[in-house]
């Protein structure tokens, strides 16, 4: 074959590249399974009865808001990661914003709470339901992003994968913080962040996995 005929012949192919095939896919995907989250949420646990109340104040606000806005941040980040060669750009930046009002959050809640309170309110009573929480209602939305990610083409699989997991993380902390009643970042700046971690770690064991090309 001449050199001009395979340029026309590449020319010619429309097939959609990797990354549009995962931009085209993700958001279904990811849709699909926050129904799923969202269902199971409310088959199982469900809001809390004062949630309206409860949202009023700017501390329990900001334990919804601030895994939405992890996740928000963090989705255009996989789509980048999924394209080699791709910068991260803006939402690269600002996503450390996130981390920071967490930690302001706990260290204004250590400096006012009662020092006799600080203890009981880090430990507070629902642990064992928060962390396993987090981590199961991150998997549907975790298992779509996977899914569509395998059409792309990540340079590192397991931070696309950690990146992933850290968008199905933030929206499943952000639903669960509607059940949650512990609403002292003291527990809550800890607790989430380790729910949020656990649910990361396991996208990237995932993405080294699943999505190695």
């Amino acid at each position: 074959m001449k050199t001009e005929d395979l340029i026309s012949s590449l020319a010619a192919d429309t097939a959609p590249s990797p990354a549009i095939a995962v931009e085209t896919r993700l958001p279904g995907l990811l849709v699909l399974g926050l129904m799923v989250t969202a269902l199971s949420f409310a088959l199982v646990l469900g809001p809390r009865p004062d949630l309206a109340t409860a949202l009023a104040n700017p501390m329990v606000l900001a334990k919804t808001l601030l895994p939405l806005l992890l996740a928000a941040l963090a989705l255009p980040l996989v789509l980048r990661d999924a394209r080699p060669g791709a910068r991260y750009g803006l939402p690269g930046t600002l996503i450390w914003a996130v981390p920071l009002a967490v930690l302001g959050l706990v260290v204004l809640a250590f400096l006012t709470v009662d020092p006799a309170e600080r203890l009981r309110l880090f430990i507070g009573h629902s642990i064992p339901v928060c962390l396993p929480a987090i981590t199961l209602l991150s998997l549907p939305m975790l298992a779509g992003l996977l899914v569509s990610l395998r059409r792309g083409a990540p340079v590192n699989p397991s931070r696309c994968g950690a990146l992933a997991g850290l968008v199905a993380a933030g929206f499943a902390t952000a639903i669960y913080s509607t059940f949650c009643i512990e609403d002292s970042p003291l527990f809550y700046g800890i607790w989430y962040s380790a729910g949020i971690g656990i649910a990361t770690g396991l996208g990237a064991l995932a993405g080294r996995h699943l999505l190695k090309w």
